[in-house]
């Protein structure tokens, strides 16, 4: 179950990466979109920071909208272009 957030926070939105023996790998490109609760883009296309090998971050400020967010990061190297699933986070109101 995902962690409910609030508007106003800034949430981490995490991404690993690995080949099929799983070990990490560094693809050329990882980058994240998020769309907001009425589905409009809200982050078009933008590069998550590698924290390490095969990992990486987006830390998106969560604006005055409440409702499901929804976003998908994709790699692109030399094997082509994979989309790593679409995955959500709920927002409410500021307490």
């Amino acid at each position: 179950m995902a962690t409910l957030r609030q508007v106003g926070e800034t949430v981490r939105l995490l991404v690993s990466i690995a080949d099929l023996a799983g070990t990490p790998v560094d693809p050329t490109t990882v980058k994240v979109a998020i769309n907001d609760p009425d589905g409009e883009e809200a982050v078009a296309d933008t590069d998550m920071t590698k924290s390490e090998t095969g990992e990486y971050y987006y830390d998106y400020l969560i604006p005055n909208a409440t409702g499901n967010f929804t976003w998908n990061a994709t790699a692109t190297g030399s094997g082509g272009r994979v989309t790593i699933g679409k995955k959500t986070f709920p927002v409410e109101a500021a307490l």
